[in-house]
């Protein structure tokens, strides 16, 4: 009797440890946070040779800034680098609504010290990292409770179109920039050594229609985005990679963005609560998947303006103006719709200018690199931001993914020994198996979830009964985080990308998703 009563205590007190041990596991800071304190800090003794950047939109940015800490020489090729303040033809996204989490701006400012008062300067706006989003109407809980008053992590209001200028001249006029080259061109492609382990040389052609080569190329970063063509010149110079080492789905995405011009006398008129303006969104709404994939957000943004994103898998988004709000009240929630918002968009829909930017999102897709067989990848290459992995951009995590990999990037340059001529054979594989395992939880999560959508088209050997568990599970998450504040501040950590997903099966956390009372 005793040796059992003995034997039960001790299993006791060993699940009790051990639930403590998982609780401390799922809740310890993640790995990039700490990483991301080393942003911003250049080498006393930099890496021989030069650094090539793909692509010169927001990921080639942030990257050729990083790069400039660590390498004697960068070059930043981009055909639309020759006047940096023209509007940007090749980005599809360009006038589209823009959500810059908080992981982003933090790392921004580690890399751009006066990264506020730039964009302050343009009538971008820091605002407390509060989405605004409504899931079918019902409001998550913020987590207030978490930070000091005043401490709240802050994120960044502006359009694209501004942003993406305001980064250009912070890049030139940091004082990195006296070893950063632009060259306005295309790349044509690259040639590898005589063994076929590293890219040698890079070929670009100028606006002119001349060619030049980069030779003594210590590193190229892939950031052309969605092209992902990277993985088209690496094959092209004798890199055997996978056929299958691509993946794709296609969400079906469309979405429409509404830009208004909105002077101060037409916002004065406006009945927006001053709450609602110190957020990312005024006011944003996800449609139940039980009944569709609408959703919507509008957004006070900088210079006088404002934009209203509308979102879903058919195509029957308004295209004029008289269209929006039936169609923005034909949206079934489980909570009213506040009628100030209706009556704003009313207002600025008749006297705000509006025009439209429609978009058709191309299939998200994830080239697995990390996956490459030993010895397959050049030793001195790296894909960065979309050119690596393509997500539904709905989800805006698009600008603090590039951080994800910058910083996976940054840490193990400063790992590299200078007097080395060139970098380890296993850079590539280091660096594409870090930033999948800080990004793969983004691309599984946005993937299960826009199964859920009877329009989505699955990635090959997959359906959209794959992940019905995690739907579900989803579900109850964001039901118990508009009751609970610590699921719904683990909820914020994950969704802001301060924490890894195992966040939400911390034991404490847990519990509470399972045993909510059902809101929806």
């Amino acid at each position: 009797m005793a040796s059992s009563i003995q034997l039960c205590a001790a299993t006791t007190i060993l699940c009790i440890l051990g639930g403590i041990g998982w609780q401390k596991f799922c809740k310890a800071r993640s790995q990039w946070m700490e990483d991301l304190e080393l942003l911003g800090r250049p080498r006393k003794q930099k890496l021989h040779g030069t650094a090539v950047v793909c692509g010169g939109s927001i990921a080639g940015t942030v990257t050729a800034r990083i790069l400039a800490d660590h390498f004697e020489h960068v070059v930043l090729v981009d055909p639309e680098l020759e006047d940096m303040e023209k509007p940007k033809t090749r980005i599809v996204q360009y006038n589209a609504v823009h959500v810059y989490l908080s992981l982003f701006v933090n790392g921004a400012r580690k890399l751009w010290p006066n990264f506020d008062s730039e964009f302050l300067a343009v009538t971008g706006r820091l605002v407390p990292a509060d989405s605004g989003i409504r899931y079918s109407g019902v409001r998550v809980i913020n987590p207030d409770h978490d930070f000091p008053s005043g401490s709240f992590p802050e994120s960044l209001v502006i359009r694209r179109s501004t942003s993406q200028k305001v980064l250009s001249r912070l890049l030139i006029q940091h004082p990195t920039s006296a070893n950063i080259t632009i060259i306005p061109g295309t790349i044509r492609g690259f040639e590898a050594t005589s063994d076929v382990t590293s890219i040698q040389s890079v070929t670009v052609r100028k606006l002119d229609g001349t060619e030049a080569v980069l030779n003594d190329v210590a590193m190229v970063a892939d950031c052309t985005g969605t092209t992902q063509a990277g993985l088209k010149w690496l094959r092209k110079a004798g890199f055997s990679l996978p056929e299958n080492i691509r993946r794709s789905y296609d969400a079906n995405l469309r979405y429409t963005t509404l830009n208004f011009t909105v002077p101060a006398e037409l916002e004065a008129k406006l009945p927006i609560p001053e709450s609602a303006r110190n957020t990312i969104l005024a006011y944003g709404n996800l449609e139940h998947f039980a009944y569709g994939a609408r959703s919507y957000g509008l957004m006070v943004t900088d210079n006088n303006t404002m934009q209203l994103i509308l979102c879903n898998t058919d195509d029957n988004l308004p295209r004029v103006a008289s269209d929006v709000v039936p169609w923005l009240t034909s949206i079934r929630f489980h909570a009213e719709v506040p009628t100030w918002f209706l009556e704003t968009i009313e207002i600025i829909c008749e006297q705000g200018e509006p025009w439209f930017d429609h978009i058709r999102i191309a299939p998200q897709s994830y080239i697995q690199y990390h996956k490459a067989p030993a010895r397959t990848l050049p030793s001195n290459f790296v894909a960065i931001g979309d050119a690596n992995m393509q997500l539904n951009p709905v989800h805006g995590q698009g600008f603090a993914k590039i951080l994800l990999s910058g910083i996976a990037l940054n840490t193990l340059l400063l790992k590299t020994d200078p007097k080395a001529s060139n970098l380890p054979t296993d850079f590539p594989a280091r660096y594409f198996k870090t930033s999948a395992a800080y990004s793969q939880g983004l691309w599984d999560s946005t993937r299960l979830h826009d199964y859920g959508d009877v329009n989505c088209e699955p990635m090959e050997g997959e359906t959209t009964d794959t992940g019905r568990f995690v739907r579900w599970f989803e579900a109850k998450l964001i039901s118990a985080a508009t009751q609970d504040a610590e699921v719904a501040s683990a909820v914020w950590h994950v969704r802001h990308i301060f924490r890894a997903d195992k966040l939400l099966l911390a034991p404490t956390v847990l519990w509470k998703v399972l045993w909510a009372r059902p809101r929806f």
